[in-house]
């Protein structure tokens, strides 16, 4: 007999379904993309050596579709927003002392920030990339343990909770060609050899995928934690910023992580792909 949790979406209450997967139990949530009018989108890919197109978009047989990497980075930016402003209300709801607020940080998720990433370190509102390490002699995890970020999507050396399809389109078609001609600043007519063919996704254009959350695996169900508990290894909690949270009954941690954080931070992606300077990407993002 399957699971069902009532979730609250767009103010109204939703049933899903928990399934099982293997020995894995897994919600997914519908994800609807939908590209605005007066916009269109380009999630480029390497030039094809079979066409004179630069400027092609990513396809899968031939069908445009938004990789799961575009759709995860986004997501990731905006679970990292949200640890920042909602910092005390968080901070707050978690449970977690004064003296510990830093642990809701998002982390910088590469051992190599760039210098103005390293800027936001000392800023403040962000911490150095999360990592774990387990070895035969030792479990290395840093002060902070895991960000909530990384709770989330996962780092190196550990699993997230998430995992996020490729996101296909409802219809065939809505491809269309793009010309991009530079201008000779002299002269005012096109330059020499500066003509670029590309393509693009049109406007209304839906996309449909799924972000599954995973519940429970057997080695977490052996040790009495799902997802919406802060997992251990050895002797070290390795989600510290869980550690604190006062709220034990266990449908109320996933339904609040999931109402409170996660999808917020789905709903507030209104950007996609590239040439956002020519006012590409706007989309709607909606969890069916």
């Amino acid at each position: 007999m399957s699971e069902k949790i009532s979730l609250e979406v767009d103010g109204q209450l939703k049933e899903f379904e928990i399934k099982r997967e293997g020995k894995m139990k897994i919600l997914e949530l519908p994800v609807k993309i939908e590209v605005k009018k007066g916009s269109f989108l380009h999630i480029g890919t390497a030039p094809s050596p079979l066409t004179e197109k630069k400027g092609a978009i990513f396809k899968v047989d031939r069908t445009p579709v938004i990789p799961a990497t575009s759709f995860k980075g986004a997501l990731r930016h905006q679970l990292e927003l949200l640890f920042i402003e909602k910092a005390e209300e968080f901070a707050q709801l978690f449970n977690i002392p004064d003296d510990k607020k830093e642990l809701l940080k998002p982390c910088i998720p590469s051992p190599r920030p760039t210098k103005a990433e390293e800027e936001l370190i000392r800023m403040g509102k962000y911490r150095k990339h999360c990592e774990i390490k387990v070895d035969d002699r030792q479990i290395s995890v840093g002060n902070l343990g895991i960000c909530p970020v990384c709770y989330f999507m996962g780092t190196t050396g550990l699993m997230g909770f998430l995992r996020v399809s490729n996101f296909y389109p409802e219809r065939e078609g809505g491809v269309i060609d793009q010309t991009n001609i530079r201008i000779d600043r002299k002269t005012g007519t096109a330059a020499h050899g500066a003509k670029v063919e590309g393509e693009q996704v049109k406007p209304g254009t839906v996309f449909n995928g799924t972000i599954s959350i995973v519940f429970s695996e057997p080695i977490l169900e052996m040790q009495g934690i799902q997802f919406g508990d802060a997992r251990e290894i050895g002797d070290k909690v390795i989600d510290k910023w869980l550690s604190y949270w006062s709220e034990k009954d266990k449908t109320k941690r996933v339904k609040i992580l999931i109402e409170k954080v996660l999808l917020p931070a789905i709903q507030n992606i209104k950007v996609l792909g590239g040439q956002k300077s020519r006012g590409a990407g706007k989309v709607d993002v909606k969890v069916e």
